[in-house]
């Protein structure tokens, strides 16, 4: 116990009679804050509420600035790059509501009924296996899984009431989302001039901070273009892979394994587990073949495309990704879990930065 008696000797040398009361100020200012936080959450959520179109249109303009800076590289003005692209991704938007939602929400049945079906397929498996009665409790578990699936199709809406409900319904959030273009586009014409005005700002307030927002500009752009690039190969890849092996919805499960790559080794492998769900209904040779081919994909993506694509410096350790995924869920929800590892990255260049600083101080005192 020699460590707490060491322990409270330091602190009663140290606890004057100043410090003792910052810390009772900083908990007092808690405790007010505690008292009146329907006050200051409602502010809060105002504030936020007017600078969210600001914040997304910032990261639209920080997605897409690359893209416009490697067009301006070849020779093409920005001033007809950032019209061009913008009216692109709004027809591709206009495209995916009004065209392909009906096919989507179709496909989407379908794609409920192939679940069913798999599950169907695996008890019928296990009671041709089984030489007793099938198990009540399986029994249940399978009826109410057929019952849930069947009353999830209540849930899609039809798209011939939907789309006039856009109109009438969603008007605030078309206004917000025309204005959150509006906003990137504008950010994405000055991009320079906004980012040299945050390295005033941040000079201004601490000289560390715009070498802190260049290193998190550095990684998170390394990271964000990494992770493009792998959604479109993983695209391609279980593309053909789904194709080929006869499956009905093998755009809809490609997607969510890209989609899925959002979220760190649960995305990806929640969309396969599903893709090899609703194939179940296909022939055996073609299950197996496409077991196979996930099982390749899956570590040929991994250990050879992953590593090639993504810098060293923008790699993040399993057991922090599995740890900022857990803690970024139970925190802010799904969202958290999206943002969960651009944020560790972040806190990583914090943590790194203030090291190294503190290191080279005390070497300089030596």
């Amino acid at each position: 116990m020699k460590w707490a008696v060491k322990f409270k000797e330091k602190i009663q040398n140290n606890l004057s009679l100043n410090v003792t009361f910052r810390i009772v100020a900083v908990l007092f200012i808690v405790y007010l804050l505690s008292l009146t936080s329907h006050v200051w959450m409602s502010i809060f959520k105002t504030v936020l509420k007017i600078a969210l179109p600001f914040i997304i249109g910032f990261i639209i303009a920080y997605l897409l600035h690359p893209i416009v800076s490697r067009l301006e590289k070849m020779g093409i003005s920005r001033k007809l790059v950032i019209p061009v692209l913008f009216i692109i991704v709004i027809l591709l938007l206009c495209t995916l509501i009004f065209a392909i939602s009906p096919t989507i929400y179709t496909r989407i049945v379908a794609f409920i009924n192939s679940i069913s079906q798999g599950v169907n397929s695996l008890f019928e498996i296990y009671k041709s296996l089984s030489e007793n009665a099938p198990s009540p409790i399986v029994q249940a578990m399978v009826l109410q899984f057929n019952q849930m699936m069947n009353g999830s199709k209540t849930l899609l809406p039809n798209f011939s009431v939907l789309i006039p409900q856009i109109f009438n319904g969603f008007i605030s959030f078309l206004t917000n989302t025309l204005l959150t273009i509006i906003v990137s586009f504008y950010f994405l014409i000055d991009y320079e001039k906004v980012t040299s005005y945050i390295d005033y700002i941040s000079e201004a307030i601490n000289a560390d901070l715009v070498k802190i927002y260049d290193l998190v500009d550095d990684q998170i752009g390394s990271y964000l273009h990494g992770l493009l690039i792998l959604m479109i190969i993983k695209f391609i890849e279980y593309s053909v892979l789904y194709s080929l092996v006869g499956h009905k919805d093998w755009v809809i499960i490609a997607l969510l394994t890209s989609i899925g790559l959002v979220i760190p080794y649960f995305g990806a492998t929640v969309a396969n587990l599903v893709g090899i769900l609703t194939a179940l209904t296909l022939p055996t040779s073609n299950i197996v073949i496409l077991i196979i081919g996930i099982l390749i994909l899956s570590n040929f993506d991994a250990y050879i495309i992953g590593p090639l694509v993504h810098l060293k410096n923008s790699q993040v350790e399993p057991l922090w990704t599995l740890f900022s995924i857990i803690t970024g869920g139970i925190l802010f929800g799904s969202i958290g879990v999206m943002i969960s590892i651009p944020v560790f990255m972040i806190c990583r260049v914090l943590f790194n930065f203030y090291r190294e600083k503190s290191n080279s101080e005390v070497k300089d005192s030596l």
